[in-house]
């Protein structure tokens, strides 16, 4: 069952971080600024560490499960480990991740459809633009970063389960001491972490950006929506 729910959390995921439309002409781009230059490698970049935990922990689970050739499963059985419990098990933050997972693809692709040829990973006003103020955009005026930032912590928590695959091999790579489990997760941690706020960062100044030019091209019916609906990421939050 977790090898299938890993399955279908990285389509979700692919789902989530593909762009649904063409990039649009060059003269209805807004001039790309600062992290903005670097949105193609994040998003390869990210799209690397999804495709390579997806293969790593899918060939290990595969490898476990009695449907994997003796040849195939040689290799994974002899890795040093520090499992403390069935890998293929589905643990509490295994389920979170893929919820969370599931519910920011599902956002994004109601983001995608209710804004349709209008919705592109750049910065952009077409000819034929309408501000979207209903469905979900009558809640919130930046779902899909809200659908974003769910796929992200999705993915975490999915990788640094404790009980999963992927951290008990490195674990037992470090000698499979207490230690050595802190120490991976620290510094698994650590780097997602950091990874997490680069990312709001460079997504907290696009919105800003985005306010800016939904402000000027629509002027006093996108104030009134602001008045209507406060909140950019979370009801009554934020």
């Amino acid at each position: 069952m977790r090898l299938l729910l890993l399955i279908v959390g990285v389509v979700a995921q692919q789902v989530g971080i593909t762009p649904p439309n063409v990039q649009p002409p060059n003269e209805q781009l807004r001039e790309q600024r600062g992290p903005e230059r670097s949105l193609d490698f994040i998003l390869v970049t990210f799209r690397t560490l999804l495709w390579s935990w997806a293969f790593i922990e899918g060939s290990i689970l595969f490898a476990l499960s009695g449907y994997c050739p003796p040849a195939f499963a040689r290799p994974f059985l002899h890795l040093p480990t520090n499992l403390t419990s069935d890998p293929t098990e589905l643990t509490p933050a295994f389920l979170t991740g893929i919820v969370l997972t599931l519910a920011g693809a599902f956002l994004r692709v109601h983001c995608y459809r209710a804004l349709g040829k209008h919705f592109t990973f750049q910065l952009s006003i077409r000819h034929t633009h309408a501000l979207v103020t209903d469905g979900v955009y009558g809640i919130i005026r930046h779902p899909s970063y809200t659908g974003l930032m769910m796929l992200i912590v999705g993915y975490l928590f999915c990788v640094l389960d404790r009980q999963g695959p992927i951290v008990s091999v490195c674990t037992g790579l470090l000698g499979g001491s207490g230690t050595g489990h802190t120490t991976v997760t620290g510094v698994l941690t650590c780097m997602w972490a950091t990874g997490l706020y680069l990312i709001y960062a460079m997504m907290y100044a696009r919105m800003n950006k985005e306010d800016e030019m939904l402000e000027k091209h629509f002027g006093e019916e996108w104030r009134a929506w602001v008045k209507r609906v406060p909140y950019q990421l979370v009801p009554g939050v934020y």
